[in-house]
């Protein structure tokens, strides 16, 4: 998912969007921060997670190297958030930042400085 460049104007106000988040809907955010830390810790590329999220079918991010019991079990926590009655708040924030990348965003969730991830094209 590598388009334009994001501009850092364009990451704070991602950043911006993730704190208003945070703070109105506690419980959605908790879910997602912990789906985000699990797509971390399994390394997983940040794009599999966003593909399973809104749906789309990217074989590029699927993972190679995982068991297809881990992967099940990973799937079934990223499930679970897509349940979450207010997900679309999420799914609204990654498509109106759809330029910055859903591995920037989900690095924003994870405390990454957004001067740090302008420009950045090596993670996925």
């Amino acid at each position: 998912m590598t388009g334009k460049i994001a501009s850092l104007k364009e990451i704070y106000r991602a950043k911006e969007e993730l704190e208003n988040l945070k703070h109105q809907h506690p419980n959605l955010y908790e879910q997602l921060i912990h789906v985000v830390s699990l797509t971390r810790q399994m390394q997983i590329m940040y794009g599999y997670m966003g593909s399973l999220l809104m749906d789309e079918d990217l074989p590029e991010y699927r993972p190679r190297f995982v068991r297809e019991s881990i992967l099940s079990l990973y799937q079934g926590e990223v499930e679970n958030l897509k349940k979450h009655p207010e997900i679309h708040f999420v799914k609204a924030i990654m498509k109106r930042n759809r330029n910055i990348s859903d591995s920037k965003l989900f690095l924003l969730i994870l405390g990454a400085k957004p001067e740090l991830l302008q420009g950045s094209t090596i993670m996925k």
